[in-house]
């Protein structure tokens, strides 16, 4: 079990290179991956976002990489020299015509003509590409570790609360014949103090027992309920990747048959321990969007 907040750097210098990688996550029910990249590294964007993409499952995340080749930033300007000589005889031959000189034709040249320019990188691409995925691999390595650290935490209070669930369920259990029994004592209570105004039989009571014991039983889903916190544990000592996902849909069973069940039971004590048991699903809920 993963969280899906998480958060990891790696900063490393050599002779040749300059690297800075930040990546960040926050909850999201689907994988949403932005990436910032220098210009020099726009031919790997698609191949990081597969790599990290094979790692990373859920969450919305947020990844960083500053680079710098220290041996392309020693040597980052040239100038164009035929067209500096075309500009220099232009100039000069102005000087003849006009019979002045200019202050100083360098100058001029320099910046008013745009005889310097910026050098177009040459890349090696395949060099890039071994030492930006190395140290990719060292940043993901330590956010995967960050995350896996605060999904154990998760899954021990998942622990604690299905624990809690279940020893609520076995509670409901206990009271389940004491729904029918209430429920007949207090008929034959009203029976009684109208007895003088109608007739009714044993065969009467009977069947309105029956019925009522009917309509009231949750075994059923009582039975539901042990059966769905039996998957809920299973799941959160699995590695499935979609494991977020199972737990949520597992929560939504759970909620609905502890709905019936305090339906159905129409008991105050039965009532009253649904109640406990839906705010500790959401608080597992609430968890739960956490898990990658």
């Amino acid at each position: 079990m993963r969280s899906m907040t998480g958060y990891s750097k790696v900063v490393f210098q050599n002779e040749d290179f300059v690297i800075n990688l930040e990546i960040k996550s926050v909850n999201n029910k689907n994988f949403n991956l932005k990436i910032k990249v220098p210009y020099t590294l726009n031919f790997l964007e698609n191949k990081i976002r597969a790599f990290v993409g094979k790692k990373i499952f859920r969450g919305s995340v947020d990844l960083k990489i500053d680079f710098e080749d220290k041996r392309v930033s020693e040597n980052l300007f040239d100038y164009n020299k035929v067209l500096s000589d075309a500009y220099m005889e232009i100039l000069n031959q102005m000087e003849i015509d006009y019979k002045d000189t200019f202050t100083s034709k360098l100058d001029l040249l320099v910046k008013n003509l745009n005889v310097i320019k910026r050098k177009d990188e040459e890349i090696d691409e395949e060099e890039y590409t071994s030492f930006i995925f190395e140290k990719l691999d060292v940043l993901l390595e330590k956010f995967i570790q960050m995350k896996s650290e605060e999904g154990l935490r998760l899954k021990e209070y998942f622990k604690e609360r299905i624990s809690f669930l279940e020893i609520k369920v076995e509670e409901i259990k206990t009271l389940q014949p004491k729904v029918v029994e209430t429920y007949r004592e207090k008929l034959l209570e009203r029976l009684n103090s109208i007895r003088d105004d109608i007739n009714f039989t044993e065969e009467d009571l009977l069947k309105e027992i029956l019925l009522f014991t009917d309509k009231s039983d949750i075994s059923e889903e009582t039975s539901r309920l042990s059966s769905h916190l039996y998957e809920l544990k299973k799941e959160i000592e699995s590695e499935d990747k979609t494991l977020g996902k199972k737990i949520d849909f597992i929560l939504q069973e759970i909620f609905r048959e502890l709905n019936t069940t305090g339906v159905k039971s129409n008991f105050y004590e039965i009532s009253k321990i649904v109640v406990d048991c839906k705010n500790e699903i959401e608080k597992i809920r609430e968890q739960a969007l956490n898990i990658e």
